[in-house]
């Protein structure tokens, strides 16, 4: 499902304006990347976490020019479901 699907789909669930459905999706996700940014952790009952995850360095092979090299330690987004949606998921297989 895409952004725009989203959008469209609350949007008929809700009643809501497409264009409000827009502006509050783009409130939640950007508030989301700012606590992010900000080392926190959000969560969210019933659904899941977002936290910052540290990767480890890391060895690589260019497979094009056989150089091997090593990928810098870095910070990535990662996400958690909650055992609520991992149930809510299952019920409906």
């Amino acid at each position: 499902m895409t952004r725009s699907e989203i959008i469209i789909k609350v949007a008929r669930q809700t009643g809501i304006g497409a264009a409000q459905v827009e502006l509050v999706l783009d409130s939640i996700v950007d508030n989301i990347v700012d606590s992010l940014r900000a080392g926190d952790k959000v969560t969210i009952a019933g659904f899941g976490r977002f936290e910052m995850r540290e990767r480890k360095t890391k060895a690589y092979t260019n497979p094009k020019t056989k150089v091997s090299s090593q990928l810098a330690p870095t910070s990535i987004p990662g996400f958690k479901a909650s055992g609520l949606m991992k149930q809510r998921i299952a019920k409906k297989k």
